[in-house]
């Protein structure tokens, strides 16, 4: 019997992807926004998320690279656990995109204590004018971190389109590995993939591993590499850290 976790590494998303591939058109969301029908092929909209790691989405980005494939990848301006701006974090970024992918804002309305639809499109602005000015690249969508009901309202952002209006949950039938699983099927046992529907699909990279694991264990193994990148930051920029650690260390 399948193990189900099996269909969440990495070479079962190269199966996953190349099955995808024989069917499917890939496209943006603002093309996918304006495009109402495709004669020839159905549409797939693919879209990642940055909720926690980096080094992950790099990993997913290249082996999308691999088999010719383009999504959209969103990444957080103030996530607690990872940071563009800093060298690594820009480094990994400029890498993600060097694969031909498409730049995008994950913005987390619960870091604005006064969001409101009025006001959501100046907060929206601000950070994607962080991205595009640092990176010198054009954020092509945005996507809302763990939506709630203002987020799933419809909003209409000034520039950009928003994974959640409506056309892209509704042109499109919506796929999402939430919480290290498929909330509705995997998409290649479903109805809509059988008919041919355009597709909607978000994939986390923080799932999807070498060889199976839990969700619980993925996050365990983030939580150990972000330890251990942070004793390697302290070890590398603050002295007190090596001499407790190896009384034998004295002043440099």
């Amino acid at each position: 019997m399948e193990n189900k976790r099996e269909r969440f590494t990495y070479g079962y998303y190269k199966e996953f992807l190349s099955r995808l591939g024989e069917v499917y058109s890939f496209t943006t969301f603002g093309e996918g926004k304006k495009t109402r029908r495709n004669t020839d092929r159905p549409l797939l909209i693919l879209r990642h998320d940055i909720d926690m790691d980096l080094e992950s989405a790099l990993r997913m980005a290249s082996l999308e690279n691999s088999l010719g494939i383009v999504a959209t990848y969103f990444f957080q301006v103030r996530c607690p656990l990872y940071n563009v701006f800093s060298g690594r974090g820009a480094e990994l970024v400029h890498g993600i995109l060097s694969h031909g992918h498409y730049f995008g804002l994950h913005f987390d309305c619960a870091l604005y204590k006064d969001i409101a639809v009025d006001n959501i499109n100046g907060y929206v602005n601000d950070e994607c004018s962080l991205l595009e000015s640092f990176f010198n690249r054009p954020v092509e969508a945005v996507s809302f971190h763990r939506p709630g009901p203002l987020e799933l309202s419809g909003i209409n952002l000034d520039r950009w389109p928003n994974t959640y209006e409506e056309v892209f949950l509704k042109r499109f039938e919506y796929f999402s590995d939430s919480r290290g699983d498929w909330a509705r099927g995997n998409p290649l046992d479903s109805e809509a993939f059988s008919a041919r529907k355009n597709l909607h699909i978000l994939a986390h990279p923080v799932w999807w591993t070498e060889t199976p694991l839990t969700p619980y264990d993925c996050l365990v193994r983030l939580v150990e590499r972000l330890g251990s990148r942070a004793e390697e930051y302290i070890s590398a920029n603050c002295q007190v850290w090596d001499t407790a650690g190896h009384p034998e260390v004295t002043d440099k």
